[in-house]
């Protein structure tokens, strides 16, 4: 009686997966954009930016998904969920505290891995949508990237805008010569199975693989 009553609870607050509709998992660093002393917008070895990098590949390469990450955020796409469900084995159920509790551990092994600083922890969720929504999905999270990221440039540069549509900030960044720098990655990165793709012309629904300065992963986990 009492397992079954705890039971009820339990999974009243956590919702079941789907394992034939795509699975996406989003985190967000805890308090990074509030740092003075990060810059989340500089590329170099060991930088946040190289951080989320270097998972965007290895994650998407693991799972044959796709990885947009852009400033403090990050979203795996996986189109087909069950290679996921089998290296965290979960439960029958799939429910999302659990898959998301495991797989964060795991992308916060390897982020800080790669990462030169103090050790960043991560908001996440998951959640399943209709494969006919990734290229939908892949678009709302890329024109949230571009505001947040053009809100952190001004902000970086001692100039609040409030509410002001993106293309009154873009205007209000363009007088900053140090914006040329971002603009290739203002509306994120994407990549799909290990390879940078432009997103500029994902967007427009076309596929072209960039290239990539280095193939190579430095380091594997075990699940």
């Amino acid at each position: 009686m009492w397992n079954n009553y705890f039971y009820q609870i339990q999974k009243k607050y956590s919702m079941r997966l789907s394992q034939k509709e795509p699975l996406v998992i989003r985190l967000d660093g805890k308090d990074v954009t509030k740092s003075k002393e990060l810059n989340l917008l500089y590329n170099f070895k060991g930088s946040f930016f190289y951080a989320f990098e270097e998972s965007a590949k290895y994650f998407s390469k693991k799972y044959n998904c796709y990885a947009l990450f852009g400033t403090d955020e990050i979203s795996f796409i996986i189109e087909n969920p069950i290679k996921l469900f089998e290296d965290l084995d979960s439960d029958k159920n799939n429910h999302s505290n659990e898959v998301i509790s495991l797989f964060s551990q795991y992308f916060f092994n390897y982020f800080n891995k790669t990462y030169n600083g103090n050790n960043v922890f991560f908001h996440a969720k998951c959640f399943s949508i209709p494969i006919a929504k990734i290229n939908s999905y892949i678009k709302y999270r890329s024109k949230s990237i571009m505001n947040v990221i053009t809100t952190y440039f001004l902000k970086r540069n001692n100039i609040k805008l409030g509410n002001k549509k993106i293309d009154v900030r873009i205007a209000e960044c363009s007088k900053f010569k140090e914006y040329e720098n971002i603009k290739d990655i203002q509306k994120g990165v994407l990549y799909f199975n290990g390879n940078k793709l432009d997103i500029g012309k994902f967007l427009a629904g076309e596929i072209e693989i960039l290239h990539d300065k280095s193939d190579e992963i430095e380091f594997d986990i075990d699940f």
